[in-house]
C-alpha cells in the first residue's frame, strides 16, 4: 500500500478522476459506435422493401462529438417517408394505408442495448 501525503491527495485524487474519465468516455464511445452501426444494419434489413432505395436509405452521421461525449444520430436519404410508412398515411382515393412499426422496434432495441453494453462495460 502506498503512503499519500497530505500536500500530494488532491494531485492523486485528480490523476485517478481523469485516468477514470479517460477510460469510461472511451468505453462510452466504442458502445456508442456499435450500437448505432447495429441499429442501422438491422433497420435496412426490417425496413419495407419495394424498390429498396428506402431501406438502403438509412445512414448514421456524428451529431456532437466532445471530449466527454459522443452523440450519433441515425437518419434515412428520404426523411419524409420515414414518418408516412411508419405511421400510416392516406391513400388517394380513399382509405388509409397502415403503419409498419419498423423504426420504433429498432429505436427500442437500441436503447437497450447501449444500457445493458454500458454496464457491462463499467
Amino acid at each position: 500500500m502506498n503512503r499519500i501525503e497530505m500536500d500530494e491527495l488532491e494531485k492523486v485524487i485528480d490523476q485517478e478522476l481523469g485516468d477514470y474519465i479517460k477510460e469510461t468516455t472511451s468505453a462510452m464511445r466504442e458502445v456508442v459506435e456499435e450500437v448505432t452501426d447495429s441499429a442501422v444494419d438491422t433497420l435496412k434489413i426490417s425496413s419495407p422493401r419495394k424498390t429498396g432505395k428506402y431501406a438502403r436509405g438509412w445512414k448514421s452521421k456524428t451529431t456532437s462529438d466532445s471530449s466527454t461525449g459522443l452523440t450519433k444520430s441515425i437518419h434515412n436519404r428520404t426523411p419524409g417517408l420515414t414518418h408516412l410508412l411508419e405511421n400510416g398515411h392516406a391513400k388517394q382515393n380513399g382509405g388509409r394505408v397502415e403503419g409498419q412499426k419498423h423504426i420504433e422496434i429498432v429505436e427500442k432495441s437500441a436503447v437497450k442495448s447501449l444500457e445493458d453494453k454500458l454496464r457491462q462495460r463499467l
